[in-house]
């Protein structure tokens, strides 16, 4: 069924482009008839014949033009290293004012270690089915082993 569909798709789309093709032949035949149409030695273009090596130091050339040129300091001051890296970090200013209190920071609650937990889930026969269950789900098949 299905190469009975292409064939009908490849015929209709041969039909739309051979359509197309004798219309382009038509229109070129009637163009050399009435002499207005362009010989086809005219219509075939000029090849430049230009190293490539040449064309890319123009393309170079014409980017470095377009390009803003940096206004060149005469006699800067030798800089160190450290000294451009400390001129662009600002001191850090306090976050709080004079006189305002500072906020107690959330005391962190205190979470059993991974250990504890497994050890306390462990403790009810209940808990120590779902875990065989859940480790049974989660690994890998049997067959997979």
């Amino acid at each position: 069924m299905k190469g009975v569909t292409y064939l009908i798709i490849i015929s209709v789309v041969w039909s739309i482009v051979s359509g197309i093709i004798e219309k382009r032949k038509a229109k070129a035949r009637k163009a050399a008839q009435s002499g207005v149409g362009v010989s086809a030695q005219q219509q075939a273009p000029q090849v430049l014949n230009v190293d490539p090596v040449t064309v890319k130091v123009e393309s170079l050339r014409r980017r470095r033009l377009q390009q803003p040129q940096p206004a060149v300091q005469e006699h800067a001051p030798e800089t160190t290293k450290y000294q451009k890296i400390d001129a662009k970090i600002a001191p850090i200013k306090p976050l709080y004012k004079q006189g305002h209190p500072v906020p107690e920071q959330e005391k962190k609650s205190q979470q059993p270690s991974p250990a504890k937990q497994v050890a306390h889930v462990l403790k009810n026969r209940r808990n120590i089915r779902t875990a065989i269950v859940l480790t049974e789900i989660l690994n890998k098949s049997v067959s997979q082993r």
